[in-house]
């Protein structure tokens, strides 16, 4: 794997708006800048290799800790409502473009619940200013099997107690072939492992939404999807980017939920760092 290109450390972290954050800016004037949101469970501090692939690209690079995850505050996997997420996405917008200069483009990035966020916003009838996005294996639609016991939890407790956790039933394996990153995650104490009923149903309410709104969708979006998926149901993520003009969707076979972080990344980083150069 001497192709990859390895992880690179923040130029500065803080926090923004309540959110803990990493900046990672490049040599000389930025040709613009990505905004990353990482998926559930995890954490923005997931991202350093990434981050690499788009600085020496030429471009700078906000992330940070979605609300309840990682080094940001809340309960962990729990939000009262979807549109907290969309506010603290607004916000994190508004910080990343001091990272470079007011005309520069900006492209947003999203991994699973990341892009379901992303994806999300970009439905709205106000979406956000952008110049591209970036999607990668989208969370629209479960493939991992639920027992229908624990959906009927779920919806029951979200009214009732919606703060209620259960185990959310990522493997390791599911994520990723890459042996090295499995071990990696199982050892990173800010990630977790449950799912609260309220946040349940405000990601199955957003994913609807998206699903009936991806029309209005129309800055170009680039989709890497890990078609051996067993996570996020790579079906509907087809189904969706149907629905939206100027698509270049990429079906990764062979490779499982977390592209980025797959034995054969550095396909997946190719096809990021040419999304970039076609945004900016």
């Amino acid at each position: 794997m001497s192709d990859l290109p390895g992880p690179l450390a923040p130029t500065s972290t803080q926090t923004i708006s309540g959110l803990y954050t990493e900046s990672f800016v490049p040599a000389g004037t930025p040709r613009g800048v990505v905004l990353i949101t990482h998926g559930y469970a995890e954490h923005c501090g997931r991202y350093h290799e990434v981050a690499r692939v788009i600085v020496d690209a030429g471009w700078a690079v906000l992330s940070y800790d979605v609300r309840g995850h990682g080094k940001s505050p809340g309960q962990r996997g729990y939000i009262d409502r979807f549109s907290t997420y969309l506010a603290d996405f607004a916000a994190m917008q508004a910080a990343a473009r001091d990272l470079a200069s007011a005309a520069a483009p900006m492209v947003l990035l999203g991994h699973s619940h990341g892009s379901l966020i992303t994806l999300r916003a970009l439905a709205d009838e106000q979406p956000p200013r952008a110049a591209a996005a970036i999607v990668s294996s989208p969370f629209l639609a479960l493939r991992l099997k639920i027992p229908a016991y624990r959906r009927a939890l779920a919806s029951v407790a979200s009214r009732l107690a919606p703060k209620l956790s259960q185990p959310n039933a990522l493997r390791v394996e599911d994520l990723t072939q890459d042996t090295a990153k499995q071990a990696e995650r199982l050892a990173d104490k800010l990630c977790f492992d449950v799912a609260t009923a309220r946040w349940f149903t405000e990601a199955l309410a957003a994913q609807a939404y998206v699903f009936e709104h991806a029309g209005r969708i129309k800055l170009p979006t680039t989709w890497l999807v890990g078609h051996d998926d067993p996570i996020a149901d790579p079906a509907r993520s087809q189904a969706v980017a149907a629905k939206i003009s100027g698509v270049n969707y990429h079906d990764l076979v062979g490779m499982r939920h977390e592209v980025f972080n797959e034995v054969e990344r550095a396909k997946v980083f190719s096809e990021l760092t040419k999304a970039l150069a076609a945004a900016g």
